[in-house]
């Protein structure tokens, strides 16, 4: 809760918020039971960059990759260097208070990278904030909850060593009830050390590592004051298969499902205290469809224990990719009729049953993966992304018809996983690591503990699918494998909607659902490891095709003709995955963004959209494969789709047009003369290893039929000037259509801001690109542009790209920040020889 300031004149209260905000003043009133408080602002910040001993090559251009050599195994318990003394500690600090201070606002990047990175930054970080607590909040639990640091951190409250926190992907807690001052200020700081280290996962150096750790407090973090009697948190509770709330479904019927509710109810008082724990569950209307109330319990002083309830709910609204319909689970702890602790869970009532006969069921209805792998980064700030980017990634992938992520290779920010409850995506969540094991045991204790924290953290949510365990391409001994299993069921009730899954390379261990053995032929996919079970294709159109110089790696950058190889390696391999199913329950492609890596000088273009968010060729590509219907309950994401993958500027090399379409029929026009109106593509398949790396002709009209909505491709045809037009048909009526004309010469700018499913709002923490198009004199694109672009801002933002940006392929690219004071921002992008544009954002 902030001060109140809304009637003081606009000058003094801008200047008493930002006073504010560096004193992060909290208050509570004496009438709530528990309170969180976004702790983000006010925070100041110094950064010692480390400066490696291995020496950087600074010749090192665009393409150029490290030694990525897997190191898969190590032995190693030398982490001195990420353990100083107490002592050593306090000094540092002592030190680094002297220092200048500069003030930022969480989520945080340490050390901002460049869009083209040589070498990732590391070092140390120091971050400090100073803070009040009304005296009400005395005797109350008060705790720190950060969503995520990286990677190594180390706390102190009021000059006093608090805390050390390892690994930067899960949450962790500090308690500072006992320790805080409830009368005048309290000082936080908090040391991170980004370096990569041998004990804690992913371990492998950044320098060899296919992304980023990056830096700082990256994700958010609140304040939380509870009643000593309260509803414990998840992870600080630190209970096997417990802590928080836990909500299981026994039995799902589309007329009767079973919620199983488990709540850990934590007594901080001396005496024993007696209570009831209710639960309420409401529908999205508001109404309570089920209500529970425990007889009264005691509870000992300065104990804790687990409270099990069921909850019946007639004629559920059940949670699916379709129709992802959310209740929320009101938790509460009353004595004396009075609410001394209440919280608010949002749970999908859903179930998932995975077979190797019939593929995955949900809901016991069959259900066809088709999703994609997601890294977090954007350029610039890395992994330091507020919640509405989180959300607008997680609806760009909706929107291009994909169904399912994995989180490749770490679990998520908190607001990307909500997001996906909302919007229906199904999660594959998984454990930090990449390419690397150590047999050192403090490494691998570190894996068994984030694969608990994993599951506390996320087993709510009902989009999460999978959990993947094991080290993401990293081979371990069987036994380790099926002790990482081991380890997460022991973190589940009962035996419903929990499986696990991982690579399956080399030797057998204990997942559910395995990852596919590619055994170089991409048609095969026969999991021969694992006979018995279902698998998933978990990765697919980049490493078969080259990986590192994949022809499935393009940059919009590249032009026309790499974008459409990209959309048909994607396609080909798409359509044979198709075969396998049911066993193969789905496929992931990677990936959907581009991509920066420790190993490698430049973006990896492995994405169908770019690392700036735009959509390639192969974007449309899978959003034609989307339901045709309307459906009610998404009907953002369903409907007739035409999309020419073409930017009719030139001819292309396969004398061919591709248009994407989930349509009966499609007639294509050019300059408004029919060209041909025919069905989808229904030719012949290609083997691997034929055409591929022979530098055929791919686009024939043939690879497409297992694809649910196969392409229409129009062949022999020959470029002029004009426009091309596409129509979509069912059942012999017009449903859809896609136009593309040539672009004449540079004359103007357009600014786009991409909103995606998320509109900018005054007064909001945000960050979102900017595109700066250059279009012709009638507004056409002109993808061949590279024009530098400048943009200005007035009002309370800032640029955090560069404030000029050259255009790729007719875009120049900007990312924006907006604050809590932004209430009136104007954009204008200016270039030479081009009619500038001025665009009113809020």
């Amino acid at each position: 809760m902030k001060p109140d300031f809304i009637h003081l004149p606009t000058f003094f209260r801008k200047a008493y918020f930002r006073h504010a905000l560096w004193l992060g003043l909290f208050f509570i009133a004496q009438d709530v039971a528990a309170q969180r408080s976004n702790f983000n602002n006010g925070w100041e910040f110094i950064g010692q960059e480390f400066v490696s001993k291995e020496k950087v090559d600074s010749t090192r251009k665009l393409g150029d990759r490290w030694d990525d050599q897997f190191l898969t195994e190590q032995v190693n318990t030398n982490d001195t260097a990420f353990k100083p003394s107490i002592k050593e500690l306090q000094t540092q600090l002592a030190q680094i208070e002297k220092g200048k201070w500069q003030q930022v606002t969480l989520p945080h990047t340490a050390f901002p990278e460049p869009l083209v990175i040589v070498k990732a930054r590391e070092g140390i970080a120091w971050y400090k904030k100073t803070f009040r607590l009304d005296k009400s909040a005395k005797g109350q639990s008060v705790t720190l909850y950060f969503e995520g640091a990286m990677q190594v951190a180390d706390v102190w409250l009021n000059g006093e060593y608090i805390t050390r926190h390892t690994g930067g992907y899960l949450p962790f807690v500090v308690d500072i009830g006992k320790k805080a001052r409830f009368t005048g200020e309290n000082n936080i700081y908090v040391r991170l050390d980004n370096r990569a280290h041998s004990l804690v996962p992913p371990g492998k150096p950044v320098q060899k590592l296919d992304f980023i750790y990056y830096s700082g407090i990256y994700r958010s973090v609140w304040l939380d004051i509870k009643r000593p009697l309260h509803v414990t948190d998840a992870v600080a509770a630190d209970k096997k298969a417990g802590g928080g709330i836990f909500v299981t479904y026994p039995e799902v019927k589309k007329d009767l499902a079973i919620v199983a509710v488990q709540t850990h109810i934590a007594n901080g008082y001396d005496q024993a205290q007696v209570f009831q724990v209710e639960q309420r569950l409401v529908d999205a209307k508001g109404n309570v469809v089920s209500r529970l109330v425990t007889d009264k319990k005691k509870l000992e002083g300065l104990s804790d224990e687990h409270y099990q309830q069921q909850l019946m709910v007639k004629q559920p609204a059940l949670w699916h990719p379709d129709h992802p319909h959310l209740y929320q689970l009101h938790t509460l702890v009353t004595q004396n009729g009075k609410v001394t602790h209440k919280t608010i869970t949002p749970i999908g009532i859903r179930s998932f049953e995975i077979t190797k006969d019939k593929g995955l069921l949900i809901n016991g209805t069959p259900f066809k993966i088709a999703g994609t792998n997601r890294h977090q980064n954007y350029p610039y700030v890395g992994n330091a992304l507020p919640d509405n980017a989180n959300y607008r990634d997680a609806w760009l992938i909706k929107n291009a018809g994909m169904n399912c992520v994995r989180t490749g290779h770490y679990p998520p920010d908190p607001s990307f996983m909500k997001a996906a409850d909302e919007l229906g995506l199904l999660i594959v969540t998984c454990t930090p690591g990449w390419q690397f094991y150590n047999r050192a045991s403090g490494f691998t204790d570190h894996v068994m503990n984030d694969i608990r924290e994993m599951i506390r953290r996320d087993r709510n949510h009902p989009s999460v699918l999978l959990w993947e365990t094991s080290l993401n391409e990293a081979y371990p001994p069987a036994a380790f494998r099926c002790k990482q299993a081991e380890v997460a069921k022991s973190e589940w009730l009962g035996n419903k909607n929990f499986f696990i899954s991982g690579d399956s390379y080399f030797v057998k261990a204990c997942w559910d659902v395995p990852y596919d053995d590619w055994n170089g032929d991409p048609g095969a996919r026969n999991n021969t490891t694992y006979v018995e079970n279902p698998f998933l294709i978990r990765e697919y159109g980049d490493y078969e095709f080259g990986g590192g110089s994949s022809t499935s790696r393009q940059v919009r950058g590249a032009g026309q003709n790499a974008l459409l190889q990209q959309a048909w390696n994607l396609q080909w391999e798409h359509n044979k995955n198709q075969k396998n199913y049911p066993r193969a329950i789905g496929d992931l492609t990677w990936a959907f963004y581009d991509g920066l890596a420790g190993l490698m000088v430049g973006i990896e273009g492995w994405g169908v959209a770019d690392i700036f968010r735009i959509p390639k060729f192969s974007y449309y590509l899978f959003q034609s494969q989307r339901d045709s219907r309307v459906l009610p309950h998404t009907s953002r994401f369903t409907g007739p789709v035409v999309a020419i993958a073409h930017y009719w500027q030139q001819d292309n090399q396969w004398k061919t047009v591709s248009v994407y379409s989930n349509c009966e029929e499609v007639s294509l026009y050019l300059n408004n003369n029919l060209i041909a109106k025919q069905k989808p593509d229904k030719g012949s398949e290609t083997d691997y290893g034929t055409e591929l790396d022979k530098g055929g002709k791919p686009f024939d009209g043939g690879n497409a039929n297992h694809l649910q909505y196969p392409p229409f491709t129009f062949k022999h045809i020959t470029f002029a000037p004009g426009t091309i037009k596409a129509v979509g048909y069912i059942k012999g009526k017009k449903v859809a259509l896609d136009s593309v004309s040539t672009a004449g010469d540079p004359a103007q700018i357009q600014l786009q801001i991409a909103e995606n499913g998320r509109p900018l709002k005054k007064g909001t923490e945000d960050l979102v690109f900017v595109y700066a198009k250059v279009a012709d004199a009638a507004g056409r694109l002109v993808t061949n542009a590279d024009h530098e672009i400048t943009l200005h801002i007035k009002g309370e933002a800032s640029l955090v790209s560069p404030a000029t940006v050259k255009a790729e392929a007719g875009i120049a690219s900007f990312l924006l920040r907006t604050n809590e004071l932004s209430k009136s921002i104007s954009l204008k992008a200016e270039s030479s020889s081009l009619k500038t544009q001025q665009h009113i954002v809020l």
